[in-house]
Parts: structure tokens; sequence; C-alpha cells
């Protein structure tokens, strides 16, 4: 069973809204907090704001999949926070600006990252920036945000799930597919943020039934 495709227009109103939070989770960080350990294995907080905010960097100069995460990571992460969160909002208004003149066709057309569109390249980012500030609260300790960008994410995921053959073709998997991320916790009994977790490989699967091939990261 496929997902229905991103809609174009929500889901950029859903990245510019992502950005703004992550640049306001960022800009609070002391240097106390910036070099926290995260659940992202290797990283401390202030690698895992220097990715995104690489990230975003690529994606508006154009260059998006010449660098690895690490290495978005290790070319910012010395950077004051300040600076992370301008440069973030600097790279939100040319996305602002890109979603005025992209048309659909263009949205339904290959992006730089193989095997996705432009539209799922977006979403892609949409849960990227969600899952990393979720990876900063938690290691500050801080509660999820149960907000729009949570499901959001859940349905990116979900759509990533509903494209690959092996965890579609899982009855596991597959019963979950087509669910609307805002029903999911009552349909599914599985909370929604928990469910996000496990398939980004941050929660174990064993532990709520579902199979290993649930990460979508794998």
């Amino acid at each position: 069973m496929r997902r229905s495709e991103p809609d174009r227009e929500s889901t950029f109103t859903a990245l510019l809204e992502e950005y703004r939070l992550f640049a306001n989770l960022v800009a609070s960080l002391d240097d106390s907090a910036l070099h926290q350990p995260t659940r992202c294995v290797g990283w401390q907080v202030c690698d895992v704001a220097a990715h995104v905010v690489g990230q975003a960097s690529d994606v508006i100069s154009g260059t998006a999949g010449t660098r690895t995460a690490d290495e978005q990571a290790a070319a910012l992460r010395d950077e004051q926070p300040s600076a992370l969160a301008e440069q973030l909002l600097a790279a939100r208004d040319s996305v602002g600006q890109l979603a005025a003149v992209l048309d659909d066709t263009s949205w339904a057309g290959p992006s730089p990252i193989p095997d996705f569109t432009v539209g799922q390249g977006v979403h892609a980012l949409v849960n990227d920036a969600y899952v990393h500030a979720d990876d900063i609260r938690a290691a500050l300790g801080q509660a999820f945000d149960p907000g729009p960008g949570l499901y959001a994410s859940l349905d990116f995921v979900l759509g990533a799930l509903s494209r690959d053959d092996q965890s579609a073709t899982d009855p596991r998997i597959a019963r979950v597919i087509g669910i609307p991320a805002t029903d999911f916790a009552d349909v599914t009994g599985i909370a929604a943020h928990d469910f996000l977790l496990v398939a980004t490989g941050r929660l174990d699967p064993n532990g709520f039934g579902l199979p290993e091939t649930v990460n979508i990261f794998r």
C-alpha cells in the first residue's frame, strides 16, 4: 500500500515552522547544553544542531547530498548558538522564497537525493528537523513537542516504509502504513512519538512487536 504523496503547500509550511522552532531551540542553548551527549551515537548537542543547519544550507546552496551528516556537523559544531540560529533563519527565508515559485511539476520531479522526488525530499527535511530537535530536547531532559511537526514527521516515515519493499511486505508493518498520522495512536495503540522513534532507530522495535525493518535508516 502506498501513502499519498506529500502536499506541496502544507509540507513547505511544516518545514518553515520546524526551522523556526529549531532556531529558537538552538538560540536558547548555553555552553553546558551544547556539549551534552545525545542518542545520536558519537554526537553532542552541538553536532546535532550543526547538522540541521548545515543540511539546510546545502539545500539552499544547491549542494544537497554532497556532504555527509558527519561532515555537516563537523563544519559548524564550534559555532555559537546565536550564529547557528541566524544561519538557519536565513535558510528558512530562502525556503520560503522557493516555496512561492515551485510548481507541482517540479515538486513531483526528481531531487538531488537518489530515489526521492523534490516533495519527498522536503518532507524528509521536516522529519529531520523535528526528530533532531527531539534529540536535543531528550538530551536536556525536556519533553517532546506534541505539535503538528510530530504528525508531519510520522507521515514521512510511514510514507518511507510504504516505498520500501522489504518493510511494506511485512504484515506487522503493512497493517499500519495506511493509517492517517493523526489517528495512529488510536488505531494501533502505539503512541505517535514512540513509533516515530522506533522508525528512526531511536527505540527498540521489539518492545512494540515490530521487526527491525521498521527502521527507515537501517
